[in-house]
């Protein structure tokens, strides 16, 4: 079975072109990314839902959609693979 990542980059209420600019910068692309940038009151309930408390905000869904709580910082290329590795 192969395994997937999926990134899911949400906008907290930036203006498109400063969106589009850090995606950009940041290189945020490829088939496995996906990009919303959400009306307001989407943009609310969603981080209500996933708990997020700031900027950024980590988390790992599994694939039954169980959010999980794990303290994840995706910038952390190694300890993530550690982390998932650990999770399988």
């Amino acid at each position: 079975m192969r395994k997937t990542m999926i990134t899911l980059l949400l906008a907290n209420n930036s203006p498109n072109k400063d969106w589009e600019n850090v995606i950009k910068m940041y290189e945020v692309t490829g088939d496995n990314v996906v990009h919303y940038n959400m009306p307001s009151e989407q943009q609310s309930a969603i981080e209500h839902f996933l708990k997020v408390t700031g900027f950024p905000t980590y988390k790992l869904i599994d694939r039954d959609g169980n959010i999980l709580d794990i303290d994840v910082d995706a910038r952390d290329l190694e300890k993530l693979a550690r982390l998932l590795e650990q999770i399988k």
